[in-house]
């Protein structure tokens, strides 16, 4: 082997926790961001689908305005005349 290798090989001996520290927590952080950007994906998706739903049924509905205080006063007043 040549020299490099050795020098290689004892510095990944030495420093072996470190290494596999910093592996862990690169596979952390990709784990992360994948979860954190397909959390997205799905929150976007879901609200996408509600404000669908919300105005196609604010489309289809149809709003009848009865206000019974003033037809009962009217029928009040209709019967002391």
């Amino acid at each position: 082997m040549s020299q490099e290798k050795v020098d290689k090989k004892r510095y990944e001996r030495e420093h072996r926790r470190s290494i596999i520290r910093k592996k862990k927590i690169e596979e952390a952080l990709s784990i992360l961001c994948v979860a954190v950007i397909g959390l997205a994906i799905v929150v976007w998706i879901g609200f996408s689908i509600y404000t669908k739903a919300t105005t196609a049924a604010e489309e289809n509905a149809t709003y009848e305005y009865y206000d019974i205080t003033t037809e009962a006063i009217q029928d009040y007043l209709g019967t002391l005349n």
